[in-house]
């Protein structure tokens, strides 16, 4: 059986446009992307590396987040691989703003 929670990460002006920042919760770690003003929650690791992503690169314009090990791209709003090695989906979570908080569904 899943558990849905509602985690509040932090004030929406607290997170820059373009910025990738590794958020850890309960053990869990979670990529955390604001671009075009929208926030995106996804998996922290590489499904080829491990090698955490929020230390690799954004590209803004393929609204992707690729590996610096192996150069995996994955898609900010599905998880899915765009190119590279990865066969595998990161897990997205979905994202809100409430009184100017950024919220995660976040399911374990």
């Amino acid at each position: 059986m899943t558990s849905t929670t509602e985690v509040g990460l932090g004030g929406v002006d607290e997170f820059p446009e373009g910025e990738m920042r590794h958020v850890e919760h309960m053990g869990y770690d979670l990529l955390l992307v604001k671009l075009g003003g929208r926030f995106y929650a996804l998996d922290d690791a590489c499904t080829v590396s491990w090698a955490m992503l929020s230390e690799g690169a954004l590209d803004p314009e393929g609204r992707a987040v690729v590996c610096t090990q192996c150069k995996s791209a994955f898609d900010l709003e599905t998880g899915k691989p765009k190119s590279g090695p990865a066969k595998f989906p990161l897990t997205v979570y979905e994202t809100h703003v409430v009184g100017g908080e950024v919220i995660v569904n976040f399911v374990y």
